[in-house]
């Protein structure tokens, strides 16, 4: 782990923040304040749930809850609550905590009956099913968010700690173990069942994680974490090589990569791995490797990486994961570059650059087409997200129609961070 990230003596802040030069603070605090703004323009005022994503050019929220976009805002609140954005913090999180636990009228949200893991989308104001699967990996997106809401308000709202843990045991983990020996872990639940058997590594490590939190004694859910993911089994994650810089994978084929985002979930959310030199190792060669691999493209500056997930609306096909070797029209994650700031803390210098010259969110203005100045003000509306190099510059811009907040969570986790140290995640998911 970067010793930048540490805190300054007498201070609540890093280094790395604290000697900042001041047009790159002013920058870093706008984005930083945007990156809770934006959660909080997603968020349902009676429900608590979060939508999706936001819509850049549509109202919001949007109608359609994510259940994992849920547990990001969650965590929101508690950054919003730390840095003073958000007098009502506490009482949003108990809206949110009170509505999955079934208990805002009007509102069930869909769940298995035998299980308790719940649907992936669901309608923000009643909680109805959008015809999605009932997801392992965003319950436990879920969860986590409340678990850390539980431990961040544990002086000023002790029953919110109450409350996740209600959700936390309202579950049986028990049905994710697909195969306890080589890791493997159910992604869906099927009336009661487990279904979509996933290979480690990815995500699902966070699963993993909670099960064990959520049912210590259970031998399957023991065997699950120990056998496979716990700090001493890393080292033997099936592995990739980016030119010589070996990488966690899901798969031993040639050139299986991943999407930077699967390294970047759980370093902020499980707090074994983000405490692991092991793994911090693992995650900065993830950094290197994506940001090498961008260094083969022709006519690039070295500002523009980030191999993230998100929605393509209006340029080309919907949702992708894109990847080394899996990139189609090169699109660039902003909120990448973000998440993995704590072994890369010169990349808040990549972003201010793209913010500086090329997406100046703020003060952006085109006086002689005042519709485009408009457009492009909503598209980046809450700063960096998702961009085309290649469009940026052109006269028929592709402007972003949506931000999903499960993809935009590494800006907020990642300038949070910078800010406040990475034990500001280890000490609130323990």
């Amino acid at each position: 782990m970067s010793r930048s990230l540490e805190m300054v003596a007498g201070s609540d802040v890093t280094e790395v923040y604290k000697g900042l030069p001041e047009r790159v603070k002013q920058f870093f605090d706008r984005q930083y304040q945007d990156s809770y703004l934006l959660l909080d323009a997603s968020r349902h005022p009676k429900t608590g749930l979060y939508a999706d994503g936001y819509m850049t050019f549509g109202e919001n929220p949007d109608y359609r809850c994510s259940i994992a976009a849920t547990g990001v805002g969650l965590i929101g609140l508690c950054v919003a609550d730390l840095e003073g954005w958000d007098d009502h913090a506490a009482h949003k999180a108990e809206r949110t905590l009170k509505t999955v636990l079934g208990q805002t009228e009007g509102c069930q949200v869909a769940r298995d009956a035998s299980t308790g893991f719940y649907a992936h989308f669901v309608d923000m104001e009643t909680g109805e099913n959008l015809q999605s699967e009932i997801s392992t990996i965003d319950t436990s997106l879920l969860v986590s968010g409340a678990l850390f809401v539980g431990e961040h308000f544990k002086d000023k709202a002790p029953e919110l700690a109450e409350m996740a843990k209600e959700l936390l045991h309202s579950i049986d983990w028990s049905v994710v173990v697909a195969d306890k020996e080589k890791g493997v872990i159910y992604m869906i639940v099927k009336d009661g069942r487990g279904t979509a058997p996933l290979p480690a590594y990815n995500e699902y490590v966070l699963v993993s994680h909670l099960a064990l939190i959520g049912q210590p004694d259970h031998q399957d859910i023991q065997d699950l974490w120990y056998k496979n993911f716990a700090e001493d089994r890393i080292e033997d994650l099936p592995q990739v090589h980016y030119r010589d810089i070996p990488v966690l994978t899901d798969s031993t084929k040639e050139k299986a990569f991943l999407s930077s985002f699967v390294q970047q979930f759980p370093y902020y959310l499980v707090p074994e791995y983000l405490k692991s030199a092991t793994y911090n190792r693992f995650f900065e060669n993830a950094c290197t490797a994506d940001r090498l691999k961008w260094k083969e493209l022709s006519d690039l500056p070295s500002y523009v990486w980030g191999y993230g997930a998100g929605p393509n609306d209006g340029l080309f096909g919907g949702y992708h994961a894109d990847k080394i070797n899996n990139s189609p029209h090169h699109i660039a994650s902003a909120y990448i570059v973000a998440g993995f700031l704590p072994v890369y803390p010169a990349g808040i210098y990549d972003l201010y650059a793209m913010y500086q010259l090329h997406i100046p969110y703020d003060n952006y203005e085109n006086i002689a087409d005042l519709e485009e100045q408009q457009r492009f003000r909503a598209a980046y509306k809450y700063g960096l997200h998702r961009y085309s190099w290649w469009h940026l510059e052109q006269p028929d811009r592709w402007y972003p129609t949506k931000v999903t907040v499960i993809d935009w969570s590494s800006m907020l986790y990642g300038l949070t961070a910078f800010k406040r140290g990475t034990g500001f995640f280890s000490e609130r998911l323990r």
